[in-house]
């Protein structure tokens, strides 16, 4: 019979990771609101990654779309009292590290942001990047990975998409936490 290790717990966290409730009803409350409304819009950010299982700490829920989708979700939540959508440049609180050197690192795209049962919402349509003074990046786009939160098919913007932009900013410690969870486990011995 196998006995209880310190790695159980481990092994657990790897698969599952307990939503806060008030993330959890925000999204739960953004699924009823958009799902019905032929909206093609997916979760990005630090939440997105918290829901693949990627130990980081969240502070809002982060949509990324379509600049016609991200209109119709500030139709779909006008009672939220949403900021006004422009295209807005943001500055990222992290710099870009490469080859030594730090960048500041921007982007760019239709934002409006709204509070949801007490979490912040922030709305990006026809996101871009930018490093230092370097071009403009192609708008994102990608292909969504799903999961499902208490039976809620929630689009994702991709791990494999998310590291390549943190392999691009230099974001190593980053690019080591995905690579913690899409590795395949150590097997846990038997004795």
């Amino acid at each position: 019979m196998p006995t209880p290790s310190n790695e159980v717990p481990e092994q657990v966290s790897r698969v599952v990771n307990l939503v806060p409730k008030p993330f959890l009803d925000s999204l739960l409350m953004l699924h009823s609101r958009l799902d019905s409304k032929d909206i093609d819009w997916a979760l990005g950010g630090n939440f997105a990654e918290f829901l693949k299982v990627i130990k980081v700490d969240i502070d809002s829920i982060e949509i990324l779309a379509a600049k016609e989708d991200a209109e119709r979700i500030f139709d779909a939540v006008k009672d939220l009292k949403p900021s006004k959508p422009d295209f807005m440049i943001h500055v990222l609180e992290r710099k870009a590290r490469i080859n030594g050197v730090e960048y500041p690192v921007y982007t760019k795209s239709y934002f409006f942001e709204f509070e949801a049962n007490g979490v912040a919402v922030k709305v990006y349509g026809d996101l871009q990047y930018r490093i230092n003074e370097w071009d403009w990046g192609d708008k994102l786009e990608f292909t969504p990975e799903f999961t499902y939160v208490v039976g809620r098919k929630t689009a994702l913007v991709p791990l494999s998409v998310k590291n390549e932009i943190y392999q691009m900013l230099g974001w190593d410690d980053r690019v080591e936490k995905i690579k913690a969870v899409t590795e395949k486990p150590k097997q846990v011995s038997q004795r």
